[in-house]
């Protein structure tokens, strides 16, 4: 992780992850925060309790998992993982951002999780002062504060093969576990890991450290 924090020193503070983040966007008035790092590491956690700390009344979560394309073969079949923008409908989703933006509802997609493929129905979403959005996506060019969760690559497959042995994407924890190896750490450490140094926090979820990128100035 070393290089990975070469712009990036340690922040100072008794406060929570989502405290401190909280106080953030208090302070810069920020609108859009953009949750993102690699499958596992933490994001939802984050995400989740730092709508909790900011009001449910005045924050919302978008998950952009919600606007996948796919299933798992046809990405098998395109050679795409979870880290290409391609097999989210980014239109869409810019779409809808943008109308929640300007205080507007949408329908939003819904995500079945179990099968990891696009369920064909959509629920009512409602907008927040404060947007949330969370993905395997670079977030940087789209949010007013960006947070990069990390974790080391060996806690990433333990929490994925915890988390995921419910799915049917597989046969087997064995061919999750080699999936995960083979395709998923090498797909998120050369599509998504280098723009955590675009990020303007980086948070280690393991050992709870929380990093601040000393060139931006939020």
């Amino acid at each position: 992780m070393s290089n990975l924090l070469d712009n990036f020193e340690p922040v100072a503070t008794t406060l929570s992850a989502q405290e401190y983040f909280a106080d953030i966007v208090r302070k810069k008035h920020v609108k859009i925060v953009g949750v993102f790092g690699p499958s596992a590491s933490g994001k939802t956690t984050l995400s989740k309790e730092l709508a909790i700390v900011l009001g449910e009344d005045k924050s919302t979560v978008l998950k952009v998992d919600s606007y996948w394309r796919y299933n798992r073969t046809e990405m098998a079949e395109r050679r795409l993982t979870g880290y290409d923008w391609e097999t989210r409908d980014r239109d869409r989703f810019l779409g809808d951002l943008d109308a929640l933006q300007r205080g507007g509802s949408i329908d939003k997609p819904v995500f079945d999780y179990t099968r990891e493929m696009p369920a064909g129905t959509t629920v009512p979403f409602a907008s927040a002062d404060i947007i949330i959005l969370e993905d395997t996506l670079d977030f940087t060019e789209l949010a007013d504060l960006t947070i990069f969760t990390y974790a080391p690559d060996e806690i990433l497959i333990t929490r994925r093969m915890r988390r995921d042995a419910f799915k049917t994407g597989f046969k087997d924890l064995e061919e999750l576990e080699l999936y995960l190896k083979e395709k998923s750490i090498p797909a998120y450490k050369a599509k998504l890991l280098p723009y955590a140094s675009k990020a303007d926090y980086i948070v280690d979820t393991h050992s709870g450290i929380m990093y601040k990128n000393i060139a931006k100035s939020i």
